[in-house]
């Protein structure tokens, strides 16, 4: 079973010319992956890049294939592939390169061809460390610190995308006053990227389609939180401004997000990201209890913009296992 066919099979928008539903994820959509300690959602942010790969590959090689059955006509179009923009606050480069492999793809490849960008979160370093750490390169008469060797450079496969750039790092006098700033302009610098990242593979192919990944939302809420500066509403303008930019570019581009429901006691920000979702995907645990071959089930809400309502999706199994992710209807597999 495919999780996408079955999706879409259900919203009716996205059929092929025979009716069935197509097993790729739908555009045009903005995607709430909500999960809890218990059971965690990232099996599905690495299903949606397989996805999105092996959905690239297979174009390429129609591709090829009518250019060679049809040398006589130039405008025979197989349609583009697709690549996905991640921003990465959840997991690292590591981590998600290392399961990528397990899965089948390679992110250094992918990202050769123009098929994946990579936004690191968690590499930002805290201000005051590199405050302390140029104070004691001055006491030492050190002007500029060496370069670090590739092991403690970390792993760096491929050239990434940092939120904050180390050498524009201001002093302590500044600090306060910039901090007010400071997150909101991360806001803004993802908003940019994400926007860059689509245009650019666009401008490579009109067909091409692009997957916003956020993994994960509650990082930025945490932050803002712990800022007096700051505001939830921040990033829910932030999603709002790039659900609409998704919705004038309907054909071409979605977005993921994958936030643990399970952090705050107060879930108002939490319903508050469902409404603005067109498609909530909550992992769930089985009602049953433990079971050796499904590890939870997958419920969906999905909203009828026109109406302004809400409706409720069969929810279907689901098991993790090491290189691949296998989906089961409701009564379909004994347990």
């Amino acid at each position: 079973m495919d999780l996408f066919s079955h999706l879409n099979w259900y919203s009716g928008d996205f059929m092929n010319e025979d009716g069935e539903p197509i097993k790729s994820i739908p555009s045009g959509k903005l995607i709430l992956v909500s999960d809890t300690l218990e059971s965690e959602g990232s099996f599905l942010i690495h299903y949606f890049l397989q996805s999105i790969f092996k959905a690239t590959s297979a174009n390429v090689g129609s591709t090829i294939q009518h250019q060679q059955s049809s040398t006589n006509n130039n405008n025979i179009n197989c349609g583009g592939g697709g690549g996905a923009c991640l921003l990465g606050l959840n997991q690292s480069l590591y981590n998600y390169f290392n399961v990528g492999r397990k899965l089948g793809y390679n992110l250094t490849t992918e990202h050769n061809k123009g098929n994946f960008t990579f936004i690191n979160g968690l590499s930002t370093p805290y201000k005051w460390i590199i405050e302390q750490r140029l104070q004691q390169l001055e006491d030492q008469g050190i002007d500029e610190e060496p370069p670090l060797d590739s092991i403690s450079q970390g792993f760096n496969p491929f050239a990434t995308i940092h939120l904050i750039d180390n050498k524009n790092v201001t002093t302590s006098s500044h600090s306060n006053k910039n901090n007010n700033n400071q997150l909101k302009d991360i806001l803004y610098k993802i908003y940019n990227e994400f926007i860059n990242d689509h245009k650019k593979r666009v401008m490579n192919n009109n067909n091409s389609k692009t997957l916003f990944i956020i993994d994960g939302l509650n990082l930025l809420e945490s932050h803002y939180s712990t800022n007096p500066s700051g505001s939830n509403m921040d990033i829910l303008n932030f999603l709002q401004y790039c659900h609409n930019y998704i919705k004038e570019n309907s054909t071409t581009c979605s977005m993921v997000i994958l936030y643990h429901s399970d952090c705050d006691e107060d879930t108002k920000f939490f319903n508050l990201l469902q409404y603005e979702s067109d498609l909530t995907i909550n992992i769930t645990g089985l009602k049953s209890g433990y079971s050796k071959d499904i590890d939870g089930q997958l419920n969906f809400i999905q909203k009828d913009e026109k109406n302004n309502t809400f409706t409720r999706v069969n929810p279907i199994h689901y098991q993790a296992l090491d290189n691949s992710i296998r989906f089961f209807s409701m009564g379909s597999r004994i347990q």
